[in-house]
Order: C-alpha cells, then structure tokens, then sequence
C-alpha cells in the first residue's frame, strides 16, 4: 500500500520467513516418500536438482517485483507486461486455487490436535477452526506488519518440531554408521528411468516462494530486501530437505528395499 509508513512494511526478516513458511509445508513428508519410491536413496538429486530450478524461478520471481512494485505477484507482473485480461486470468486462477485449498489448514490443524486431545466433540473442533480462522483474519486486518510479525512467529513453530527431527536424525546417523551406509547402499536401486516423473512431484514441495513477492508495495526496500529474501529463504529450503531426507533414509531400520 502506498501509503505504508518504514515501520510498518516489511523487512528481510519478515519477508524470508513468508516465503519459508509458504514453501515448507506437509507435503516433504508425502513427496519424501513419494521420491523414494521412485528412485530410493537417489531421490536426494531430484531435490538437489528441484532446489536449484525452484531457486532460479524465484529469483526471476523477485526481479519481476521489484520492477513492477506493486502489491499482488504474479497478477500484477503479468498484467503490467500483456495487459488487464492475461493478468485477470493469472489473477482469478491464483486466488480461486488458494480458496479452494486454504479451508485444508483449520481442518489439518484439528485432526492433528485430535492425537492430543482424542475426545474433542464436533461443536469443540467447528469453534477452534473458527478460532483460528478469526486470529489469522485478525492479524492481518491489524495490518501487513502484524500479519508479518504472526507468519514469523508461525514459521519458527512449524520448523522447530523438523530442526528437531534433523539434529537428533543427525545424531542417530553419526553413532551408527553402519545403518547408514547400509541404508544407501546401493545408491540407485531403482535406476533413473523414473527421475523426470519424481523430479516433477518433488518440485512441488518447493512451489509457494511466489507468496513472497504479492505483497512487495508493503516491503522495505524491495529492491534490495526481495532478492535477498528470496535467494536466502529457498537456499535455506533446499539444504533443508535435502538434509531431513538424508536423515529419513540414513535412519531407516529396514533396510529391505
């Protein structure tokens, strides 16, 4: 928003955790698997590789916003360079799939909190859906540092329980080496024929870094913050899966592939 006073936009701190908290979601622990199954322990480069596409599409990504510095992405890239209908379509189409998929959130969020609290009755879980619908509203009618200051604490809350999964996984592979080299050995089980298919599903997992650039009108500096962000948060999701995935694999204790 024009208007925005320096206090109240966005910094380097806040706009790389956006797009750390957009990007690191549940589906590492779905396309991790998914990964495997296609090509075993040498599903690590196609999230090598994943990583270094999904870094390059991001930075071109933060060059856009930070010469069309305007709030909305994608919408406001694409209608600045071909026009209103191209950039209503990518428009509707971007916010018709976040409709369609944000109401997964509060319903995840209960069916976790089920294995907390197993005896939660229907009335209890619709009023803590709604709870948290009503917070994250909230947070973000106080304004854009509001709302950036509840992702930051969001998105350390989400990667503490996975930091944790690594340093004790960490732990684990350097005290039984053997298990470890057991477990990606061989390397290529599978063969590569299914690497293409599995570098496609795995792609997804990084897919949510364009979050950081809707709201560039409300950044410090966004042409300095933005690429820095951007650059800095998807090198941090890279080395991140690759990591909780050699931990995953070097942990196994079946070895039976």
């Amino acid at each position: 928003m024009p208007g925005t006073s320096s206090a109240q936009k966005l910094g380097l701190f806040d706009v790389t955790n956006l797009v750390i908290g957009a990007a690191v979601g549940a589906d590492i622990y779905v396309v991790a698997s998914a990964g495997s199954a296609d090509l075993g322990p040498a599903n690590l480069l196609a999230w090598i590789v994943a990583g270094i596409f999904a870094v390059i599409i991001a930075i071109n990504f933060a060059r856009c916003a930070t010469v069309i510095r305007e709030a909305g992405g994608s919408y406001a890239c694409v209608r600045a360079a071909w026009g209103d209908f191209p950039g209503f379509i990518v428009g509707w189409a971007f916010w018709l799939a976040e409709i369609a998929t944000i109401a997964v959130f509060p319903v995840a969020f209960v069916e976790y909190l089920g294995f907390f609290f197993p005896a939660l009755t229907w009335f209890e879980q619709a009023a803590i859906k709604a709870a948290l619908v009503a917070a994250i509203t909230y947070s973000i009618i106080r304004g854009t540092k509001a709302a950036g200051r509840t992702n930051d604490v969001l998105t350390v809350a989400k990667l503490t329980p996975l930091l944790l999964l690594v340093l004790v996984g960490a732990i684990y592979l350097g005290t039984h080496m053997s298990t470890t080299v057991a477990n990606f050995t061989p390397f290529a089980p599978l063969g590569f024929g299914q690497f293409e298919a599995a570098l496609v599903v795995i792609f997804w997992a990084y897919a949510g870094f364009e979050f950081g650039v809707i709201p560039s009108d409300s950044v410090e500096n966004p042409q300095k913050t933005i690429p820095k962000a951007m650059v800095l948060a998807m090198t941090f999701v890279a080395l991140f899966y690759v990591i909780v995935n050699i931990v995953v694999i070097g942990g196994e204790l079946d070895n039976a592939r």
